[in-house]
């Protein structure tokens, strides 16, 4: 892993992939770059890929403050002026959707495309289970919230919260990369989340979507922390190149339907050249015994 400082913060990052135009990957709240490991390596033989630990997550630091939507977008765009990368395609999970969304409205000089998974806004979280922590973390008082902020979220914590991402037990006992995701967290990052989500509310609304560069969508149909039926109705204000629905899959298809996955990310970024029409489609669940 590498390393990024901006105004005292430190993000690490690891890079794959010697030429090819950059690819930028920003995990969701709670994890860290082992997500992209599949998309890693089959993106990496045509792109430069970097898979960001964000701060609060991961192997980056875990400030007192600075978890706001603000921020991160701040500190990634710093990440990508530093590099010099332009024309980045942005790919992101939940946080990380929301990440580079954010970046891709206020900033569409720097990004090239964007491919948004279960994206995070205010409105796909307060229908989906983050709006229980959500409402009770944004109610708490100042004194309380500071007490929750240092909290280290345990294992048998990281892994009920994991557990959550899948669509079902079978898949996450099957996923390989659970252990390395379970070693739990400080509470900080995900409180200092929730009590921002009002800003996330900026992205349920999209009046200049015609200023944007190429958007992907890809969401579980299953997913229980975010609301992918109201992720439907964000899909039609944000008004994607491209929209999949992964039936049988919840908040991390990356890792449950890796070759999918991979393959919706490849084929849109290699056609992102070109003017989008109407690729949105259904893809059917395989079928697995028992």
């Amino acid at each position: 892993m590498q390393t990024f400082a901006y105004d005292g913060t430190r993000l690490t990052y690891m890079q794959r992939g010697d030429s090819g135009p950059p690819v930028v990957m920003l995990h969701n709240a709670g994890s860290s770059h082992v997500i992209w490991t599949p998309q890693i390596t089959a993106l990496a033989r045509q792109y430069r890929v970097y898979a960001l630990d964000l701060p609060g997550y991961g192997s980056a630091d875990q400030p007192e403050s600075g978890y706001t939507l603000d921020r991160y977008a701040a500190l990634v765009r710093r990440f990508l002026l530093d590099r010099e990368l332009t024309e980045v395609a942005m790919v992101g999970n939940c946080l990380g959707s929301a990440i580079s969304l954010t970046l891709a409205r206020r900033y569409p000089e720097l990004i090239r495309a964007v491919v948004a998974i279960n994206p995070l806004t205010e409105s796909t979280a307060m229908h989906g289970d983050l709006r229980v922590p959500a409402r009770i973390t944004r109610g708490l008082p100042d004194s309380a919230a500071r007490a929750v902020f240092d909290w280290h979220t345990p294992k048998w914590f990281a892994r009920g919260t994991i557990r959550s991402w899948f669509s079902s037990g079978r898949a996450y006992r099957e996923c390989p990369y659970v252990q390395p995701l379970s070693a739990g967290f400080p509470a900080r990052a995900l409180v200092g989340l929730v009590r921002d989500l009002s800003s996330f509310a900026a992205l349920d609304d999209w009046p200049d979507r015609e200023h944007l560069p190429p958007i992907c969508t890809i969401w579980g149909t299953e997913n229980r922390v975010l609301s992918a039926a109201a992720g439907r109705t964000l899909n039609a204000q944000l008004r994607p190149d491209r929209a999949e629905w992964l039936n049988r899959c919840g908040h991390v298809p990356m890792l449950e339907r890796a070759p999918e996955v991979t393959a919706i990310i490849t084929d849109f970024l290699a056609t992102t050249g070109a003017v989008a029409g109407d690729f949105s489609r259904e893809i059917p669940a395989k079928s697995t015994p028992g």
